[in-house]
């Protein structure tokens, strides 16, 4: 793994299986909203997946873009789609959470044989949705990020899992983590990127799980080529609570589609 040193946070990775490769296919990922760039590491069970299948994989820090003040989804949008040329040709653009909005909003931008995976990834939100991201954006604003923190954590589990046993007691508030939670969960508010996804012609594959608190399969869209595959059981995180299930998936997507 590299780190870039572009004005975005950024980690690269892979290809293992096809380092001999002069042309890798690439891979964009669009990160959710985290208190802090953690470096990729919230798709890391995806983005072993595909560089072991061959696939050059660059994961990329959503938040970097926003401005202050600014909750404006098409404003951030904007601003990656005028960045996405740096990165030149993208053959799958994935997205978690915030991140798999942000990517499907592109769409339009990809070109029309490009891949899409998303992970938790709304391509519209409702009022339910909205509420419980406000309840979390509230608290961040509010000067209370550790409890933000820990309402995030318990909204991303399954229904009914409540905190791990020994669970840490929440860290001291945070300003800099609060400021990317309340923007953060305000951007998602609002989207609806339903005819984007509809209308792009390559394939898709979304995963959600069916006990999310959070993003569900009435949040998502596709047009009839298009996958969405629900994992049981699983919340917001299905590729960290049922990794096998979910690498099978999209090691089963690349292969099809080609990207291997």
């Amino acid at each position: 793994m590299t780190h870039t040193a572009t004005a975005v946070p950024a980690a690269v990775f892979g290809p293992k299986a096809a380092a001999g490769l002069a042309n890798p296919a690439h891979a964009l990922v669009f990160g959710p909203v985290t208190p802090r760039w953690d470096g990729g590491a919230f798709f890391a069970p995806v983005t072993q997946v595909l560089a072991d299948a061959g696939l050059r994989v660059t994961v990329v820090d959503t938040l970097a873009l926003r401005e202050e003040g600014d909750d404006s989804m098409d404003h951030l949008v904007a601003r990656w789609r005028a960045l996405l040329p740096s990165y030149g040709p993208i053959d799958l653009i994935c997205g978690n959470a915030l991140g798999g909005a942000v990517a499907q909003a592109l769409l339009p931008d990809v070109g029309p044989a490009a891949a899409a995976l998303l992970v938790s990834g709304p391509a519209r939100t409702d009022g339910l949705l909205e509420s419980r991201l406000t309840d979390i954006a509230d608290l961040a604003a509010d000067g209370r990020s550790d409890y933000a923190l820990a309402l995030l954590d318990r909204r991303v589990r399954p229904y009914g899992h409540g905190p791990a046993a020994g669970t840490a007691a929440p860290a001291p508030h945070d300003p800099h983590a609060g400021s990317r939670l309340a923007e953060g969960m305000r951007l998602l508010c609002g989207t609806d990127v339903t005819a984007a996804v509809r209308a792009h012609s390559g394939p898709l594959l979304q995963i959600v799980g069916s006990h999310s608190q959070l993003v569900t399969q009435r949040h998502t869209a596709a047009a009839p080529h298009h996958r969405v595959h629900i994992i049981a059981g699983a919340g917001m995180r299905p590729h960290f609570e049922r990794t096998a299930e979910v690498s099978a998936l999209v090691g089963t997507f690349l292969r099809e589609k080609g990207l291997t």
